[in-house]
C-alpha cells in the first residue's frame, strides 16, 4: 500500500476515536469562523494531529486544511504531495449530537489527487480509494474490505440525491435555492445531511445514487470524488467538465444520474456566470 495512503487510513482510525469521545461527550466550545460557520476545539485538535504526524512521517509534504490553511510541514523544502484535509466534516452536525459526521483527508501529488480516505468516526467505517486501484469500504471489525460501486439506478427521477445548503442566513442562500428546486423537481428524492464528505463516500458505495453542491471547498470534495471515481462514478462541474475543484461546483454520481442533472445545473454555473459579466 502507498506509505501516505497507509499513513492517512491510520491517522482516520486513530482520530476517529477522539472524535467519538468528544461527539458523546456533547461539551465543546465553539469559535465562529464567519456567520453560522463554527469549529470547534475537537475540529481544531484533530488538525493539528494530523499536522504533527505528516510533518514526522513526511517532511516537506504540504497541508491545506479548514482549519490552518495551507503550510508547508516540517523543516524541510515543500515537495510537490499536498494532503487536502478536514478534521472533522458536519460539524454543526457533530455540536447538536447529530449523527453524521466524516474525517476526509485527500493526498495530492503534482497536482493530481493519488488518495482519498474518509473516515466515518461514529461507526468506525473507513472508506479508502487509490488512483486506478478502485475504492473499499473498511469495516471496523476488521472484516476485509468490500469493493465500492456506484449504484445503478437507471434515472434522475427514481434517484435519491444529496446536496449541501447554506443556511438562509448565508449571502448565497437565494442564489442557490433555484438550483435546489431544479434537481429536486427533477429526482426522486434530495437529502440536506450536514457532511457533503460522506455524501460522497455514499455516493460511492450505491446508497445515494447522485451528489450536488454549488459550491464546496476542495477539503470536503478532494477524497469524495477520487472515492466516487474509482466506483466507476462520474464527478465533474456544472458544464460536465472537470474544473469542479477550482469552480468548487460538483455533480456526482453513476453516469446516467450525472448526465440527467448536468443541463439542469448548467445554468447556474460559475463559468457561464463569468462569461455574461
Amino acid at each position: 500500500m502507498n506509505p501516505r495512503l497507509q499513513l492517512a487510513m491510520a491517522l482516520v482510525r486513530q482520530t476517529s476515536v477522539e472524535i467519538r469521545r468528544a461527539f458523546e461527550q456533547r461539551s465543546h466550545v465553539l469559535h465562529e469562523k464567519s456567520a453560522n460557520d463554527f469549529a470547534t476545539e475537537t475540529d481544531q485538535r484533530i488538525e493539528a494531529e494530523i499536522a504533527d504526524a505528516i510533518a514526522s512521517g513526511f517532511p516537506g509534504d504540504v497541508l491545506l486544511g479548514e482549519e490552518g490553511g495551507e503550510r508547508v510541514l516540517g523543516n524541510q523544502p515543500a515537495s510537490d504531495v499536498r494532503w487536502i484535509v478536514d478534521p472533522l466534516d458536519g460539524t454543526y452536525n457533530f455540536v447538536h449530537g447529530f449523527p453524521y459526521i466524516a474525517t476526509s483527508i485527500a493526498i495530492e501529488v503534482g497536482g493530481v489527487v493519488q488518495c482519498g480516505v474518509i473516515g466515518n468516526p461514529l461507526t468506525g467505517e473507513i472508506f479508502s480509494a487509490e488512483l486506478g486501484l478502485g475504492a473499499w469500504k473498511h469495516l471496523a471489525n476488521g472484516a476485509a474490505p468490500e469493493r465500492l460501486s456506484v449504484s445503478n439506478c437507471p434515472s434522475l427521477s427514481r434517484a435519491l440525491v444529496g446536496t449541501v445548503l447554506p443556511s438562509g442566513a448565508h449571502p448565497s442562500f437565494d442564489a442557490v435555492l433555484p438550483a435546489w428546486t431544479a434537481i429536486a423537481r427533477a429526482s426522486g428524492s434530495v437529502r440536506r445531511t450536514g457532511a457533503a464528505a460522506l455524501d460522497l463516500a455514499q455516493v460511492a458505495a450505491g446508497v445515494m445514487d447522485g451528489f450536488f453542491v454549488m459550491s464546496l471547498a476542495a477539503w470536503d470534495a478532494a477524497a469524495g470524488a477520487l472515492l466516487v471515481r474509482e466506483a466507476g462514478g462520474r464527478v465533474c462541474d456544472f458544464n460536465g467538465g472537470d474544473e469542479f475543484l477550482r469552480t468548487n461546483q460538483v455533480i456526482a454520481g453513476n453516469d446516467a444520474v450525472v448526465s440527467a442533472m448536468i443541463p439542469l445545473l448548467q445554468p447556474y454555473s460559475s463559468r457561464e456566470k463569468s462569461d455574461k459579466t
